[in-house]
């Protein structure tokens, strides 16, 4: 109840308040931040917060999650939602920029255990950019999401060729050191890109990549559909009881090779 009661005061001061009212209150409230951090008229119902340096927050988010951390001299822009049970962290000048949505389902019937967003140094999601947190998603030092509409996905659905029945897999998507991802690209979920990649606009990326280079969309081509998920040896079954669904989740390339 005290904590639930703290929040709220939270969620009203960052939302009335100018910011060095909020930023008093905020601290005064358990939150780790900063005297020269910045906070516009935003919605913050978050559990944890660690703001360091000349962080600022602009005006009319909706940040709902369990825990925010920022470096020095990062900053979340204006217009963004973040909601769901899950954690992010940014690092020294790391940055989302404006109008993005980042979301994950409610623990127990959609996801379980713990999840992220992880932006590196310099690193930027920057603007009407769409990121799914079924599962974990990093993206390294000095990258970039550019222009608008990217989409990352940590999550998918295989339905049977007859009825209604289908199953879930999820996979984290790792984005590595010094990589673009140009404007309109989606990227599938249990995903790696390696350092040094350029992604061309609208591509298409649903396999890991592990070869510096740049890479674009092919033309569309017919593939067989994918086996069964008791014949492959990149998915695991997640038994958890509370779940609603056939849920795996996709092993990582590295650990499937060295299994071979």
């Amino acid at each position: 109840m005290a904590g639930s009661l703290s929040k709220l005061i939270c969620l009203v001061s960052a939302a009335v308040l100018p910011s060095p009212l909020a930023v008093v209150i905020l601290r005064v409230c358990g939150h780790r931040i900063g005297p020269e951090c910045r906070i516009g008229f935003s919605l913050l119902w978050v559990d944890r917060m660690f703001l360091q340096g000349c962080n600022r927050i602009g005006h009319f988010n909706l940040i709902a999650c369990k825990r925010l951390c920022i470096g020095t001299d990062g900053y979340i822009g204006r217009a963004n939602a973040i909601a769901g049970p899950l954690s992010i962290l940014l690092r020294r000048e790391g940055a989302i920029g404006n109008s993005n949505k980042v979301v994950r389902g409610s623990q127990g019937p959609v996801t379980i255990g713990p999840a992220s967003l992880r932006i590196g140094r310099l690193a930027k999601i920057t603007a009407e950019h769409r990121i799914d947190c079924t599962r974990s998603v990093s993206i390294g030092d000095y990258s970039t999401l550019a222009g608008v509409g990217i989409q990352v996905w940590t999550h998918g659905y295989i339905h049977e060729t007859i009825g209604p029945g289908r199953y879930r897999i999820d996979g984290p998507v790792a984005i590595a050191n010094n990589v673009y991802i140009g404007a309109s690209c989606i990227i599938s979920m249990g995903t790696d890109i390696c350092a040094g990649v350029i992604v061309g606009a609208g591509t298409t990326i649903a396999r890991s990549i592990d070869q510096p280079g740049l890479y674009v969309s092919s033309a569309i081509r017919q593939l067989p559909r994918p086996a069964d998920p008791a014949e492959r040896r990149d998915l695991v079954a997640e038994v958890d009881p509370a779940l609603s669904e056939r849920v795996y989740v996709k092993r990582p390339v590295s650990e499937v090779r060295a299994t071979q």
